[in-house]
């Protein structure tokens, strides 16, 4: 099903135009500045002129629209490497998945390649509007994933909205009003899920750690030196429970001396360390468990029926998709081929692209 014009031939219909002129033709500015731009990468000079005509043509016989080759250029220019940049159009352009799909791709080659420039620690604050500012903080993401906990545990009213509830709980703390503030921040035990493969678990055990990054159901990431340090420091508690996931079935049971109330919860952690629904980014320490095949209708209370959902998901994913009364419109949750997707409306299984996604436990198999 195709919704766009082939965005090669609109291209290639403006690369001569001024964008003015486009202008005074219905067209907004800025759009019409974005579109000669974009021509005149594709079809301009180039370092790789075999590779630069082979992607357009495949571009133009696949009828990718502009969105989408607007999307392949964003990330191919970040690389400055001589043909790295149309190696990467080429790559993108080819790319079977949809356009979420292959903008976490790009996203993620980029960051291999080493072209994207890092975000820089700092406090930035805006100028007032309507008598408000805003003030953005980007720091270490274990402190601000401690500050955050620290707000989430002195909300009085958990029904109000999160956004004002954090508000009040950190003026309160910054103020030393309120329960439990003006105390520094909660640097609890990691009963937080960290997600470790064996062979990357053998690396730290050996204390050569430096390439492992493990996830966190917190919604951050762990070098494994990191990991190291917080072991030496307590940090992990006195007893650490391994998981147990097969490839295709899921997550099958967590062993430890004695059988925890919450292990399932656990194991449902550790397999999604974000909510699994498409474009979420709601860390899994603050979803909650949903049951894949919904418990009235006679789903079982078992590891690989279960998977967490942030509370909102929990509540708009279709239990009951075989209701005659009404379609199903958002979709629901399914294990497919052995992992946790959205099953849209059409049928069409689709993950969530966030980084945290392919770092739970099924992908470390």
């Amino acid at each position: 099903m195709h919704f766009n014009t082939s965005g090669v031939d609109i291209l290639r219909d403006v690369v001569e135009c001024s964008p003015y002129d486009m202008a005074s033709d219905g067209m907004v500015l800025s759009t019409a500045k974005q579109y000669v731009k974009l021509a005149h990468v594709l079809f301009g000079p180039a370092d790789s002129p075999r590779v630069q005509r082979e992607a357009i043509e495949l571009a133009e016989e696949r009828k990718l629209s502009i969105e989408y080759l607007q999307m392949v250029n964003k990330h191919a220019k970040k690389l400055t490497a001589r043909g790295a940049a149309w190696k990467l159009r080429a790559e993108l352009i080819a790319y079977e998945g949809s356009y979420e799909e292959a903008d976490a791709h790009g996203k993620k080659r980029v960051l291999e390649e080493g072209g994207d420039t890092p975000k820089q620690p700092g406090v930035r604050i805006g100028r007032a509007m309507d008598g408000l500012r805003t003030i953005s903080v980007t720091a270490d993401q274990r402190r601000v994933t401690d500050l955050e906990k620290t707000l989430d545990a002195a909300i009085e009213d958990p029904d109000q909205p999160r956004s004002e509830a954090l508000l009040e709980a950190f003026w309160n703390h910054v103020e030393g009003t309120g329960t439990g503030t003006g105390s520094g921040l909660i640097r609890p035990e990691y009963r937080t899920v960290i997600a470790i493969g064996l062979d990357d678990f053998a690396k730290v055990s050996a204390g050569s750690a430096d390439d492992v990054i493990v996830g966190l159901s917190d919604g951050t990431t762990m070098t494994g030196a990191e990991l190291i340090n917080a072991a030496l420091a307590g940090a992990l508690g006195d007893k650490v429970y391994a998981g147990l996931f097969h490839p295709t079935a899921g997550p099958v049971n967590l062993y430890e001396a004695r059988f925890a109330s919450w292990k399932q919860r656990t194991l449902a952690m550790a397999e999604n360390l974000v909510c699994p629904w498409p474009d979420c980014n709601v860390p899994a320490d603050r979803c909650q468990v949903h049951h894949i095949d919904a418990h009235k209708n006679g789903g079982n209370t078992k590891p690989s029926n279960l998977t967490m959902l942030c509370r909102y998901h929990n509540g708009v994913n279709d239990d009951d998709p075989h209701r005659r009364s009404s379609k199903p419109k958002r979709g629901r949750m399914r294990r497919h081929r052995g992992k946790v997707r959205l099953i849209t409306p059409g049928g069409r299984p689709v993950d969530n692209t966030h980084d945290l996604s392919s770092m739970g436990a099924m992908n470390l198999l």
